[in-house]
């Protein structure tokens, strides 16, 4: 699913109105949009009336055709428009006469009073549906625009944005325009996804986001450049299983984790990768820590391999430990740094074996943060780095703030310091394979607790174990990781998930696919 900017989306609209009928584009996404409410909200929209308020462009006739649709079909609908008629476009022209002449009222919002009697009168947990403006929409809402989205947005109600909310900026770093913006819970936006859906400052307007087949010539959009492209949860990546797999063949993991300090990250990473089927773990940790992590991990995994590393009481990785790089070699992925600490002889530690490993590896957590720039740099497409932001400034030297503000940016500038992939972990995770950007947009209140780091480091190691390629394994550790994060949020609520239930469900997901 590619990712656009608005001035693409603009652009393929005027290339497509070239061989299909404008008016005919409308149409189908109106009964698109019409069918995915029937979808989502059959049952409110028996029970409740549905608003929908309109204004005077192309994305206002949007509206006015789902109203059509929704009347013609028996639901209860209340219409109100917008803006200056005189200057109406034809398409919602076309639609609003259609309307007059099925004897359906469409309000007309002239004044403020205007805007407060219809704010008051709409019924609480109801739908309200924004079609006031898409991708055209580039200025600041002002007047009885603004009054209204305020006034909407302050309502118990379910609110719907029909491409993109009224008042979102259409381009990044055009952060001004962003004083009033509907903030809606359900966004259907038109073909393709808009590059400024996914940032620090507009993603709480979005909602959950579903995109809307269009009738778009397969020969243009096939054809047009993309800035990233969305994860696609149903995408089918093949993992091998073969009965007559030996625990070797089945894959092989090596595990650097764990201090003093630091049990449990060890611990989790270790039950999520077990989760997802690799044949064989061995999992190092300092010497001083081996009998808390046996303790904690036989009862449950008594099958995990714990190597205790340096001399009797260490409590975390020294330079002295580099002699291990030979046995991790034997393995087919390795994940390093969950909870290592920042010890000062752990930071030599890291440096000198990275340059050594030869497999697949996940680097986390505190590896990230001890790494030299110069080890960074040197880096292959073996690796696979999984910061969140504050790591990735600590790793990059890119502020925190510019990677929130302008991810994609921020994730060029990274490539052009080291060859590895990323996954840059936040609400939405940003994952760039090569000089391609796959954007999870799944975001759940859990999602940054600590230890949901752990858990998607052996997500990750397991499946490279397990010989899938960099690509698809970071695909399908964040595809499990977000399918284990719906269904947990059923049972439990969004807020009380523990990374712990993350590992135990997510076989789950993976023996669906």
């Amino acid at each position: 699913m590619k990712i656009v900017t608005t001035e693409d989306l603009i652009n393929i609209d005027k290339k497509t109105i070239e061989k299909i009928p404008s008016i005919l584009l409308m149409e189908h996404v109106a009964s698109e949009i019409f069918y995915l409410l029937l979808k989502r909200h059959r049952e409110l929209l028996y029970t409740k009336t549905i608003y929908i308020f309109s204004s005077v462009g192309g994305n206002g006739g949007d509206g006015l055709a789902i109203a059509r649709y929704l009347v013609k079909n028996g639901y209860d609908v209340k219409i109100y428009i917008t803006g200056n008629l005189d200057r109406v476009n034809k398409d919602t022209y076309a639609n609003f006469n259609i309307l007059k002449s099925m004897h359906i009222d469409v309000n007309y919002l002239g004044n403020e009073d205007d805007v407060i009697s219809a704010s008051e009168n709409i019924e609480s947990g109801s739908i309200v549906l924004d079609s006031l403006f898409g991708t055209g929409g580039n200025r600041p809402l002002e007047g009885i625009q603004k009054l209204l989205v305020d006034n909407l947005n302050k309502l118990d109600v379910i609110r719907i944005a029909i491409d993109m909310p009224s008042g979102l900026a259409s381009k990044i770093g055009d952060y001004d325009n962003i004083n009033t913006c509907f903030k809606a819970h359900e966004t259907y936006t038109i073909c393709f996804a808009k590059d400024i859906f996914f940032l620090y400052k507009t993603r709480e307007y979005i909602g959950e986001l579903f995109i809307i087949k269009s009738i778009f010539p397969n020969d243009i959009l096939d054809n047009w450049g993309y800035k990233a492209k969305l994860i696609n949860y149903n995408e089918k990546i093949n993992i091998d299983r073969n009965s007559f797999f030996s625990k070797r063949e089945q894959g092989m993991l090596a595990i650097i984790a764990g201090s003093n300090d630091y049990i449990g990250a060890a611990i989790l990473a270790v039950s999520a990768a077990y989760r997802l089927g690799v044949g064989y773990i061995r999992l190092y940790v300092p010497n001083g820590i081996v009998k808390n992590i046996r303790n904690a991990i036989m009862p449950n995994m008594p099958e995990i391999v714990i190597i205790g590393v340096g001399e009797e009481n260490q409590q975390y990785f020294t330079e002295n430990d580099i002699e291990i790089v030979n046995d991790i070699n034997r393995s087919n992925a390795c994940i390093i740094g969950s909870g290592l600490g920042r010890n000062m002889s752990t930071e030599i530690f890291i440096n000198s074996i990275l340059k050594q490993i030869n497999i697949p590896t996940v680097i986390d957590a505190d590896a990230l943060y001890l790494m030299f720039e110069s080890t960074f740099n040197e880096l292959n497409y073996n690796f696979i780095l999984t910061p969140h932001i504050y790591e990735f400034e600590k790793l990059t030297g890119i502020s925190h703030i510019e990677a929130l503000e302008n991810p994609y940016e921020a994730l060029f500038k990274y490539r052009q310091k080291t060859n590895a992939s990323i996954i840059l972990k936040d609400a939405i995770s940003f994952l760039m394979c090569d000089n391609d950007i796959y954007i999870n947009y799944s975001p759940k209140e859990s999602m940054g607790k600590a230890g949901m780091g752990d858990v998607l480091a052996g997500f990750i190691g397991a499946l490279l174990a397990r010989k899938l390629n960099i690509l698809d394994t970071a695909k399908l550790a964040l595809i499990i990781q977000s399918k284990s994060f719906n269904i947990l949020s059923k049972k439990f609520g969004n807020d009380y998930i523990q990374p712990k239930d993350l590992a135990d469900i997510s076989y789950k997901i993976l023996k669906r696919m």
